[in-house]
Order: structure tokens, then sequence, then C-alpha cells
């Protein structure tokens, strides 16, 4: 840390100044003051005059100042100097209540496609989001008009006072989430929206009520005829369905998919751990879609995985899982796709649902055993040594599993599944499971037999919405496509896969045993 800022900090912590609103509002508080003392700077000489100065110029805006006057003076002499941005930026950059704030490298790879591609008209909504590179986007940009938005008002006082007497830079406060910036279009829109939450209040109909899906469609309406979107969003718009789907289709329908590419894991965190997309979109027809991922060496993305599709090709595909069409070179995955085999969707043939959460504190000694992940070992749940918790039937039978259950974890670090077998007792998944209940055209040890498969490994992975901690939606795995083949062809697979797995499980129970007699017999020879 700055040694100046952490001084300035410490000023504050002692006069119980500590949360990152109550700093922001005293450092803006300080710089206003100072913006307005340009005609009257022989006001800082006299403690009185300008703590008075202070609450005229500063309190209808950031409230009532919260100490006295040589408190005033005191913070006021340790912030004037500190930069606005960097302070910022400082008290911000491990905060784990979602703000979002973006790494430099990042600002970085969108600074230079914009010194590329030289926009006119330059939009950057969220600025506050990109306090760590905003500086150096705007000085390599004199000749061309940037708007900044944002929708806090602290964030718009910050922005006015960095940026506000700049020329060629409009600060705009509104919300991208409705309508905003009305009869206003950009040769260039970069935007990092919020990732999954819904707007309270949306003036028009959008396809999506979720944050990320409001924010593409709104800012696609701002592009002019030759203009391009990049905006970073979540792995559930490549994939999931509802309102989703017909976004993808609105945008294929209506503009032009330039590329797709993966984030690194952790690009966002502490803020979020989830796994992210730099989409670009243009108005633009565009004869192929780049799509890959990017990779952080030495401070700078670089592309890698990097393949070029047809848009023709690209646009075939019901969703955008890249992880997918980037595998299409695997062989077990093109077999799957240009095979034969019938297919079906898993919500065509299964119930699927997730399971009920339940807090550690939950579980007492009880009448009903709780299934977890830990309880799933080598593809089979270990039914000793399970949770229980008590609780009314009525608020758990919908989460009771059923003789032929497939459970497939959602959370974790690692991709297991298994099929339940009715036990003499009640038994309930917990939240880290997702239950696919077969209705009747597929049994549920051949859907697990499909999902250990390499191709059914790949495409659960493509389902992932976390990182290194996996994330997995059951709305998503309902939209996953499985081989459809006939009963009694399901039934042979399922007999010879247990036939099979009861000579290897034997093989290798005698296997030990002959091993552990063997290194007795030697042990022995000690004593």
């Amino acid at each position: 840390m700055n040694k100046n800022i952490e001084s300035a900090l410490n000023v504050l912590y002692q006069r119980h100044i500590s949360s990152r609103e109550q700093l922001l509002n005293e450092m803006l508080r300080v710089k206003t003051v100072l913006q307005n003392l340009t005609d009257d700077i022989n006001v800082t000489r006299d403690k009185e005059k300008l703590f008075q100065f202070m609450k005229k110029a500063t309190e209808a805006e950031l409230g009532f100042f919260p100490a006295d006057r040589d408190d005033f003076l005191d913070i006021f002499e340790a912030l004037s100097d500190i930069d606005l941005i960097d302070f910022t930026l400082e008290i911000y950059k491990n905060d784990r209540m979602g703000t979002v704030i973006s790494p430099v490298y990042l600002i970085k790879y969108i600074s230079e496609q914009i010194r590329k591609l030289q926009p006119q008209k330059i939009l950057i909504t969220e600025a506050e989001k990109h306090l760590s590179g905003l500086r150096e986007i705007i000085k390599q940009t004199p000749n061309s008009e940037l708007t900044l938005t944002t929708q806090l008002k602290p964030m718009n006082l910050l922005l006015q006072l960095a940026f506000g007497e700049m020329s060629n830079v409009k600060i705009r406060f509104e919300s991208i989430y409705t309508d905003c910036l009305q009869d206003e279009k950009f040769d260039y829109i970069y935007s990092l929206p919020a990732f999954g939450f819904k707007p309270d209040e949306l003036a028009r109909m959008f396809i999506t009520r979720e944050s990320d899906g409001v924010a593409i469609e709104n800012m696609l309406g701002h592009l002019n005829d030759q203009g391009k979107l990049d905006i970073i969003v979540p792995a559930k718009i490549t994939f999931a369905g509802m309102g989703y789907e017909k976004l993808r289709s609105y945008i294929t329908d209506n503009y032009n998919v330039k590329s797709i590419y993966m984030l690194p894991e952790g690009t966002f965190r502490p803020a979020t751990s989830i796994k992210t997309y730099l989409f670009t979109i243009t108005a633009n027809p565009q004869d192929n879609v780049e799509i890959g991922t990017l990779e952080l060496n030495k401070g700078v993305f670089n592309t890698s995985d990097k393949k070029t599709i047809p848009t023709r090709d690209f646009l075939s595909h019901e969703d955008w899982r890249i992880e997918l069409l980037l595998s299409e070179d695997d062989e077990n995955i093109q077999r799957f796709k240009s095979s034969n085999l019938d297919k079906v969707k898993l919500k065509v043939v299964a119930e699927v649902f997730r399971g009920k959460s339940i807090l550690k504190k939950d579980t007492v000694l009880g009448s009903i055993s709780v299934l977890n992940i830990s309880n799933v070992e080598n593809g089979e749940i270990v039914y000793s040594n399970m949770d229980t918790i008590e609780e009314e039937d009525r608020k758990i039978k919908r989460y009771e599993l059923a003789n032929g259950d497939v459970i497939l974890s959602c959370r974790g670090t690692a991709i297991k599944s298994a099929v339940f077998k009715t036990q003499n007792k009640t038994i309930i998944a917990s939240a880290n499971l997702i239950v696919i209940r077969p209705k009747g055209k597929v049994l549920g040890e051949y859907i697990k037999i499909f999902f250990e498969s390499p191709v059914g490994l790949a495409m659960i992975k493509s389902f992932q919405r976390g990182t290194t901690i996996m994330n997995i939606n059951h709305s998503d795995i309902m939209e996953m496509e499985i081989p459809l083949v006939p009963m009694s062809e399901q039934n042979k697979m399922i007999e010879k896969y247990n036939d099979e797995l009861s000579i290897y499980k034997k093989a290798i129970s005698e296997a030990e045993s002959r091993w552990v007699n063997i290194k007795n017999g030697l042990y022995n020879k000690f004593i």
C-alpha cells in the first residue's frame, strides 16, 4: 500500500470512519472542497472558515460531517494531496461484497482494442469498475468523445471530480438496466454489467429480466451502423434456456457475433469467481466467428486455443458453449455429434431438481438422512454415516430420493454421479446435488453411464458456471442432450457394466488382500 494512503487511512480510522462507503464519502468531501476553493485558497489557513466552507459546499450532497472542526482539518490535510482514483482503488481492492473492479490487465486489453479501432464516439458503462485504467484510455483518445455512465451517486461525484473538466468526456448518471442515453449511438461500447440480479424497475420489456441479459440488449441498441460492443458476461449466457435462448436468437437475427473468449479463472476475485466470457458483437456482417481463451502472461492478455469458425457453422449450434466448439477436434465429441443415434434433452425424459439447502447447524440426530457429495465414492453411494436432520414430512417430501434417481454433484471440485437405491430410511438430497429422476424412456443407470463417459463429462463441464469451484445449475442440465437408445439396449449396457464392475471389484479386493498378506509376512520376519 502507498505509504501516504496508509497514513491518510489511519487518520480516518482513528475517527471511527472505517467502512468503504464512509472512507470514500470523506475523500469526496475533501476533493469537493478543494475544487470549490480555487478562488479563495486562503480559507485553508483558517480552521473555522474552512469548516464552515466545507459545510456549505458538501453537506447538501454528502451529508453531515461526522466529527468536529479539528477532525476535519486533520482529515483535510491528510487527504488533500492523495490521488482520488488511487485512494478509491485501494479501499475497494479486497471488497468481497460484490463491488467489481476490473484488473489492470483487462483494461489494458480493452485499451488496445480501442487503439486499433480508433472510434470517434466511445461509451464505457459503469465506469467506476474500470478506474484502474480509465485515465489511460481517456489520455490515448484525445480526439474521441467519451461517455462514462454510473448509477451510483458517490461514483457520479467521483467521476465528475476526476474527469468532469475534460472537454471530450461526458458523465451520465444513468442505469444501463433501463432506458438510458436516449437517441445516442456509439462506435464502440465497453460494458461490464452486474451478474445475475433482477433490476427492480424496467421502463420497458426486455427479452430477459436478468441484469446481464438486459445490459446486452440495451447496449446493442446504442450501436451505430458500424459499431462494436465488447461486453463481459457470465457463462450462463452461452447455454441457458428461457429468455437467454431468445436473447441469443435476437443477437444472431439482428447483429453479428465477432468473437467469444473465456476469461482467466479469478479475473474478478474476490467479488466473484464465476466463469466469465468476453463477447464482441458488431453491427457489421462477419464471415467468421473467433472463439478461444484469454490467458494472462506477464501481466498481459494473450489469446490461446484460438479457433475460427465460419459464421454459418456457428449459427447452426443451438447454444454458444465454446468449450464444446473448441473440443470438436476431439474424436469422442465429433463422433457423438455426427452419430445417427437419436438424442433427447434430459428435461424431456426426466424430472430434474436441486436438493434441499441444509446448514451445518441444522444437522441433528434425526430420522431423515441427508445425502451429500462426501457420501459418493467411486461412482457409488455410501449409505452409512450420513448427516441427519429432523423436519416435517411436508417440507422434505419434494427432495426425497426414489429408487433409480441419478444424483450429480453441482458444487465442489470434482464431478460425481451415482444411482440411488431404495433404503429402509428416508433420504433426501442436499443442495450440493442435482437429482435426475427418469420418467420412463431412460433408466437411471444408463444416464449415469453416459455421465461417466468422456463425451458426457465434456458436456457436463460445458455447463459449468464457476471456475475452480464447480457451479452447475439444474436448469442448465435440463438442456443437456443424451443419446436415446431402446430400453432393451439400455438394459444390456447396464448388465455388462455391472458384471464387469463386479469382476473389477473382486480383482481389486483379491489384489489388496494378497498385498496385505505379503507385507505382513515380510514384517513378521523382523519380530
